[in-house]
């Protein structure tokens, strides 16, 4: 459930800035001053490499989001032992039960209408459905199927993820990695 303290923000098209790879914490600090340039921005702290200290970008990536009034959602191993305004769940984590406090944000990664249909019965507030664009290697939904799948789950948030930048979604709320995380000369 979406905390009221949130609910204008992420009811008013947001963009979700998923934080990229990063070795050294200075990166990460660098890279989230980008974040600044997007009005109702929700930063997603993901991290998948494991040497990266996850308590210190952590509390690096929390402390610049209360500065700047932005909610963080994390998606890093064992996130519900962490303090965040939300949490974002894995494809491989949709079949899982759960506890953690009700007044934070829940969202998860899908691919498909069964994967909406498992994050929906979870409580899900959101989903990122991806690929839309073809990305690498990835088999692309594209915006047709992407906006019939969007009308069919008219009840949760469904956010176009894969290939999505500012300048080709066909929506205002979108996520992604490298349309703000490369950014060089804002």
């Amino acid at each position: 459930m979406i905390p009221s303290k949130w609910s204008k923000t992420l009811n008013s098209n947001p963009i979700f800035l998923i934080t990229g790879e990063f070795k050294k914490i200075s990166t990460l600090k660098n890279k989230l001053k980008n974040s600044l340039f997007y009005k109702h921005k929700v930063i997603v702290l993901r991290i998948k490499n494991t040497e990266v200290d996850i308590d210190e970008a952590l509390n690096i990536t929390s402390k610049f989001c209360k500065k700047n009034d932005i909610p963080l959602i994390l998606n890093v191993p064992n996130k519900f032992n962490f303090q965040a305004d939300g949490y974002h769940l894995q494809t491989n984590e949709l079949n899982g039960t759960y506890s953690f406090a009700h007044n934070k944000i829940l969202g998860a990664s899908c691919h498909n209408k069964e994967e909406i249909l498992l994050a929906k019965e979870l409580g899900c507030d959101y989903v990122f459905l991806s690929p839309i664009i073809k990305k690498y290697y990835s088999e692309p939904l594209g915006w047709d199927n992407f906006f019939e799948i969007k009308n069919i789950f008219s009840e949760i948030k469904v956010i176009p993820l894969g290939g999505i930048s500012e300048k080709n979604s066909m929506q205002d709320s979108f996520a992604g990695i490298s349309h703000w995380w490369d950014l060089q000369n804002p």
